[in-house]
Order: C-alpha cells, then sequence, then structure tokens
C-alpha cells in the first residue's frame, strides 16, 4: 500500500505498466517452468536428505569398531551426516519459494486474482533476495578461505 502511495505523491503522473496477453502468456510459461523446477528441487533436497540419513549408518558401520576403512577424522562421522541434511534444508528454502511463485501465479492468470499475482512476486522477489544473499555469504566465505589458505601456505615454507 505504501509504494502506491509513493507513486502518486511524487507530483508526475508515473504510468503503472498493464499485463498485456502476450505478458500473461509469458508469465503463465515461467510459472510453468519454476514449477517443473520446484517438483525437480523437492526431489533433489528429498535424496539429498536421504543421502544424509544414510551417510550416517554407512559412515557409523565403515567407522565403527571393526574400521572397515580407517576413517581419519578429528570429529565424529555424524557430523558429515548432520552437515549435508543441514545443506539439503537450506537447498530447500529457493525451491519452496519458487514453488510457491509458481503456484500463485498460476493462479492468479487463471482467476484473474490481483492478490494472487502480488503474492506470486512477493515470492518471487523473495527467492531473488535469498539466492543474492547466498551469493554474497559464499563468496565472502571463498575470499576469506582463500586468504587463511594462502597465508597458511605462505607460513609454511
Amino acid at each position: 500500500m505504501e509504494e502506491s502511495k509513493n507513486l502518486s505523491s511524487i507530483g508526475t503522473q508515473i504510468e503503472i505498466p498493464q499485463l498485456t496477453s502476450e505478458s500473461i502468456s509469458y508469465l503463465l510459461k515461467a510459472a510453468k517452468w519454476g514449477k517443473f523446477l520446484a517438483i525437480l528441487g523437492f526431489i533433489v533436497s528429498g535424496l539429498l536428505i536421504l543421502g544424509g540419513i544414510a551417510m550416517s549408518f554407512v559412515l557409523n558401520k565403515v567407522a565403527g569398531p571393526d574400521e572397515l576403512i580407517p576413517i581419519n577424522t578429528p570429529f565424529p562421522p555424524a557430523i558429515f551426516s548432520i552437515i549435508y541434511i543441514v545443506v539439503a534444508i537450506i537447498y530447500l528454502i529457493p525451491v519452496i519459494f519458487l514453488n510457491t511463485f509458481s503456484n500463485n501465479a498460476i493462479k492468479a492468470v487463471n482467476l484473474s486474482s490481483t492478490e494472487k499475482m502480488t503474492t506470486s512476486l512477493r515470492n518471487l522477489k523473495n527467492l531473488f533476495v535469498f539466492i543474492g544473499v547466498s551469493t554474497v555469504v559464499l563468496l565472502t566465505i571463498y575470499t576469506l578461505t582463500l586468504i587463511i589458505l594462502g597465508t597458511a601456505a605462505i607460513f609454511t615454507f
């Protein structure tokens, strides 16, 4: 609501873009592809979670008292599976945003609902914000890792 008030209080008339039948067609196609990718994302997330659970059993068996394969790690093997499951859950967040965008965009087009369109675009914005913030965080982690490893490599010689 505040944004529409801000648009009208600027003093000059700003033309609000309207959706044409062609743009609605593109939006519907994008929503259907988004739905497809969201379904694949749910499947991959489920497989990652199952893989993390299976990893905990396998690593406990492998690194058990018989020690079929020696795993020389300073922490328990269960940490690997916990990290794997946490990564799968983090991967699930943008998939949920994409699925919600797709569902609401399809409903908005089929029902000519402005409310559903607003909800779908809000979820699309949330998806982009999450991916943007995740990218910045990962680039920061990579940079810090390179600096730390580079410094360690310099001091080891």
